[in-house]
């Protein structure tokens, strides 16, 4: 990513001169944005959904946007697939390069942080506010997952949630009622559940799927600090006793039996439904794969263990939507916030989450609206605790400078996590080979 990084760097000047050699702008607001279109615009929307399921529910949201806000305000769209998030990322960054950039897109935020790299990201605020064209329900949207749209480096709102999934605890219900097994709500209480399933299976009682995401919840937790926008890696230096208090954590429980991590199996979703492990931290998403893979397993989700609630915390992840401007064109501009305010309300976002996605809810009035109830409540209860931990969500900090990226600070901490807890490396020896990969040394 650091290399696709240079080469947006390199081509912001040579871009930067072709918006401005757009045509002149219509009449704007008191916030220098146009909110009127007087000719027809046409808008490339690239994602990169390929579950068919939700494929065809986004080609509905698109068709019901051209017959409705577009056709009202002349914008057609066209959404086209892109491969995966990374695929997408990549011809994003081609896109750019060509002066070829679709006008909005579907992104992870580490993208974003890349993409604002140039001047083309359009700040989505003025937009948000304006008293005719905003959006009044904008608070509506979960709070940690807002403040993921206005955490760059760069001042704005440069992305809006659109799917979003976060961690929870699964374990298996039968398992936890035939011994008497109560679920764990904080990691003293998860560990000592950890060691009593160690002396009746012989065999780990526990993992985490995302290693980095583990590293990330529990420094906070513990009330550190991971990293910010700004890229200061924190937990490498001021808060580094924290840091080698997780690592601590994972080595500990790792080297006693009662941990693991999954290793070859790469998530615990297979080890949990062949029930070699009776509970793990995975992705919310995880859900729809179980049942697939044991459809007689009794199962269930719980919020994720905290170590107390003024530190409570709880990774979210997911796409964000965000739109590039690249012509200049200011009408272009307010077209692609609409079909974002479209793609985010709260009726798309209803027609996503309850159509078998595994998407959980990024709006209070979706999560409370009979309807999603009524999903929840016919065979998808085990979203239940996912939302119940909206006012934990965080999103890891996306950041792009000119020493390391957020994506390869991630990347070093899975692997300082691997170091400790497969291969036994000191924590602290772990810590600064950290610090030497990501620069700091």
């Amino acid at each position: 990513m650091k290399n696709m990084t240079c080469l947006l760097l390199a081509g912001t000047a040579a871009l930067s001169l072709a918006a401005c050699g757009s045509e002149s702008a219509p009449s704007q607001t008191s916030d220098g944005i146009v909110t009127k279109i007087t000719k027809p615009v046409e808008l490339q929307f690239w994602h990169s959904i390929s579950n068919p399921v939700h494929a065809e529910v986004l080609d509905k949201l698109i068709a019901q946007f051209n017959d409705t806000v577009g056709k009202e305000k002349q914008i057609t769209v066209t959404a086209t697939f892109n491969g995966s998030s990374s695929d997408l990322y990549s011809n994003v960054i081609a896109a750019i390069k060509a002066e070829t950039a679709p006008d909005v897109t579907l992104a992870l935020r580490p993208y974003v942080a890349d993409y604002l790299q140039t001047d083309l990201v359009v700040d989505l605020t003025p937009y948000i506010q304006d008293e005719t064209v905003g959006m009044p329900d904008y608070e509506d949207i979960f709070e940690g997952l807002r403040n993921g749209g206005t955490t760059y480096a760069k001042e704005g709102t440069y992305s809006l949630p659109i799917h979003s999934y976060s961690e929870v605890l699964y374990y298996n219900t039968a398992f936890f009622e035939e011994n008497g097994l109560t679920v764990p709500a904080t990691w003293d209480e998860l560990i000592e559940t950890s060691k009593k399933i160690h002396e009746i299976t012989g065999a780990p009682a526990f993992g985490w799927d995302n290693l980095a995401g583990s590293f990330m919840t529990l420094v906070k937790q513990y009330g550190g600090r991971y990293t910010d926008p700004e890229g200061n890696i924190y937990f490498a230096e001021e808060d580094s006793e924290t840091a080698l208090k997780v690592l601590n954590l994972w080595k500990e429980n790792v080297g006693s039996g009662i941990w693991r991590t999954a290793g070859e199996d790469m998530f615990f979703s297979g080890p949990f439904a062949n029930e070699q492990i009776p509970m793990y931290v995975g992705d919310s998403v995880e859900a729809s794969y179980i049942p697939a893979k044991n459809p007689e397993l009794k199962w269930s989700t719980a919020p994720i263990p905290q170590v107390s609630d003024d530190t409570a915390a709880n990774l979210s992840a997911g796409h964000v939507i965000t739109a590039l401007n690249q012509s200049g064109n200011p009408e272009k501009a307010y077209a692609s916030y609409e079909l974002i305010k479209f793609l985010t309300s709260k009726e798309a976002n209803l027609a996503v989450v309850t159509a078998g996605t595994g998407y959980l809810p990024i709006r209070q009035s979706v999560a409370d609206s009979e309807e999603y109830k009524a999903y929840v409540a016919d065979g998808h209860d085990f979203l239940t605790a996912a939302v119940e931990q909206n006012d934990r969500y965080f999103y890891e900090p996306a950041f792009t400078n000119d020493t390391t990226t957020s994506s390869a600070v991630t990347s070093a901490v899975r692997t300082m996590i691997q170091e400790v807890a497969e291969n036994g490396t000191d924590p602290q020896t772990a810590l600064d080979n950290l610090k030497q990969t990501v620069g700091l040394n």
